[in-house]
């Protein structure tokens, strides 16, 4: 006998778990089903965002704890050192497995969650949603597909992939300054934007990040320079990894009647950056209080900003264009900017005084030849 709910989710990682966090409150007695590829929760996982004034509070509003938080941070690159004091403002990590095991917990009762299920097929019908899994099918209203799957024609700019490979280490010496997170500290290459992303835990544990912005990125490759790079600490103990590859373009993705994309092919990482958590609640909140109906399912898909697009073009082709360079568009914009104002620029939350305050801290030669360049 086939079975049927009112919602089917494919996967059940960030953005499907924190949108039924809310949807549920609206709507309690909703059947709905997660399907999910991995056999349990992933521990292999970091969620980090900007917190402070203006923006949504994330840990309060998903009841959600996170151990680490930075109130100072450091970009380096090209001999320059930046560091910045961003009061009231600050850097949080969020463990990926607690993050989604709270969440998970914080749903119990309310959905079901099937762990190590492969989606073979998704059909829709007239009235209903058909999934094929390796474990039989399913039938439901809507069905929220938060499958990383790009097509071409959902590619609305230049296609660049943030690569990286992270452990995090614990080390004999007190080597990490643990009031300060390092967002990037620059590797000279001419062919990617390449950098080292460290967030201290403690003065003896640290995550440290080897990470890449390429078009074509390689992982063993990048290995190779992580294990490098690691040598630097002296002798150290890997407590945890993670890798991955995340991509950074703009994406408008296709939405039918009965099916809609959330999470990564729904656009919701940030295209210049690689972050997604902000993006997901902000695309909560607009939504709040709607319900999953046929005459209004369009209106949950992800509408992104149009001028934050505009800059994250023209950061995209640089990237691209100007690898070498790239590390000099983000120091200029760490160094000259208002932090407050490059805070709320990188949580889609800028004021017209925070896009002013942006365009005046980029550098001018490299934006122009990003923006004359045509996709």
């Amino acid at each position: 006998m086939i079975k049927e709910y009112d919602i089917t989710v494919i996967g059940a990682g960030l953005s499907s778990l924190m949108f039924l966090s809310k949807i549920l409150k609206n709507k309690p007695k909703l059947s709905i089903l997660v399907i999910e590829q991995k056999k349990s929760i992933d521990h292999s996982q970091s969620f980090c965002v900007w917190e402070g004034p203006g923006l949504i509070d994330i840990e309060k509003e998903y009841k959600l704890k996170s151990k680490y938080r930075w109130n100072k941070i450091l970009i380096e690159g090209n001999g320059e050192k930046i560091k910045k004091d961003i009061s009231p403002y600050r850097y949080v990590h969020h463990d990926g497995y607690s993050t989604l095991k709270s969440l998970t917990r914080q749903a119990k009762g309310k959905i079901k969650i099937l762990y190590g299920i492969k989606v073979q097929k998704v059909n829709e019908l007239e009235k209903k949603v058909q999934v094929i899994s390796s474990q039989g099918t399913f039938l439901s209203n809507y069905l929220l597909d938060s499958r990383p799957k790009i097509s071409k024609s959902e590619i609305k700019s230049e296609y660049i992939q943030q690569a990286f490979i992270g452990n995090v280490i614990e080390v004999n010496s007190d080597n990490f300054n643990n009031s300060e997170a390092t967002i990037m500290s620059f590797s000279k290459n001419k062919n990617e934007t390449e950098f080292i992303y460290q967030l201290p835990f403690t003065k003896k544990r640290a995550l440290v990040e080897t990470t890449v912005f390429s078009s074509n990125p390689n992982l063993k490759k990048l290995q190779t320079k992580h294990i490098k790079n690691l040598k630097k600490y002296g002798s150290y103990k890997i407590l945890r990894s993670e890798k991955g590859i995340i991509p950074m373009a703009l994406i408008e993705a296709q939405t039918s009647e009965r099916i809609i994309k959330i999470g990564t092919a729904a656009g919701m990482v940030r295209a210049s950056s690689g972050y997604s958590m902000r993006k997901i609640a902000n695309w909560i909140s607009e939504n709040k209080g709607k319900s999953l109906k046929k005459n209004n399912l369009f209106s949950f898909k992800y509408k992104s900003n149009p001028l934050l697009d505009f800059f994250d073009r023209i950061f995209l082709r640089v990237i691209k264009d100007h690898p070498d360079k790239s590390p000099d568009l983000f120091i200029k914009l760490f160094s000259k900017s208002n932090h407050k104002s490059l805070i709320k620029f990188l949580s889609d939350k800028p004021s017209w005084l925070d896009i002013i305050n942006i365009i005046l801290s980029m550098p001018k030669n490299l934006m122009i030849k990003g923006l004359l360049k045509k996709k």
